[in-house]
């Protein structure tokens, strides 16, 4: 009668490695447990060299080295976390004021001199300038300081068809869109308003010294929000006007 062992298709019987086998393995391939450090997660650790001065591999401080990296990893990654939310929660406290300060504006005249005026001051920036895109192209730029009126498709121009907002790190300011002021000008945000039904297009552009202040990739909710609440009080006041 044929035993398990006797036909072909039996599986073989697992072998168990020696010690000797193990070791003659590690020695062959000292990279292992560094490739594979979760392995010492499950190993009894052994005590420190001897004193007869066998050399042990000292898995006890391997693990606990591994331990202090990743707790030095994590308490960066936790001061990372908590530098960029203080630097959020002071970024947005600094947004809550200029909006506050827009909404103090008595007339609409002076709307637009704290925007062109006083904004830049109170975000922490060189310049804020106010564009109106316009048919009447003039010859003489307008009396208010950075205010400025634009031919007709500038905006685009500058920003790409159908994007609201544009972040533009180490790029120098154009004289259209800033004045005198572009030469200060080595990074910028600009962004579309809507004025309004039957109104043309605005463009509020933030330009700062710091070539890398506004840059593509960074978060733009806040300066969404206050290019949202200088759009809304511009069409308020002229509704009211009307």
């Amino acid at each position: 009668m044929a035993t398990t062992t006797d036909r072909p298709d039996a599986p073989l019987p697992r072998r168990r490695l020696t010690a000797s086998e193990v070791r003659d393995y590690l020695l062959a391939h000292p990279g292992f447990l560094t490739k594979n450090a979760d392995v010492l997660e499950h190993l009894n650790l052994p005590g420190r060299p001897d004193a007869d001065g066998v050399k042990v591999v000292d898995f006890q401080r391997a693990q606990v080295e591994r331990l202090r990296t990743d707790n030095a990893r994590l308490r960066h990654f936790q001061s990372e976390v908590i530098t960029a939310a203080r630097a959020n929660v002071s970024a947005q406290a600094v947004v809550h004021e200029a909006i506050l300060l827009l909404l103090e504006a008595p007339s609409f005249e002076h709307l637009i001199h704290v925007i062109t005026q006083e904004l830049a001051g109170a975000i922490g920036i060189d310049v804020a300038a106010l564009g109106i895109e316009s048919q009447e192209v003039m010859v003489e730029r307008p009396a208010m300081q950075n205010l400025h009126l634009l031919e007709p498709g500038t905006i685009d121009a500058f920003m790409g068809l159908g994007r609201n907002i544009s972040l533009l790190a180490e790029t120098p300011g154009d004289p259209r869109i800033f004045g005198p002021a572009a030469e200060l000008v080595q990074s910028q945000a600009l962004v579309r308003l809507d004025l309004g039904p039957n109104m043309p297009m605005g463009l509020l552009a933030l330009g700062s010294r710091d070539a890398t202040k506004y840059e593509a990739g960074q978060g733009s909710e806040l300066l969404g929000f206050l290019a949202l609440a200088v759009e809304r009080l511009i069409q308020l006041w002229l509704r009211q006007d009307h």
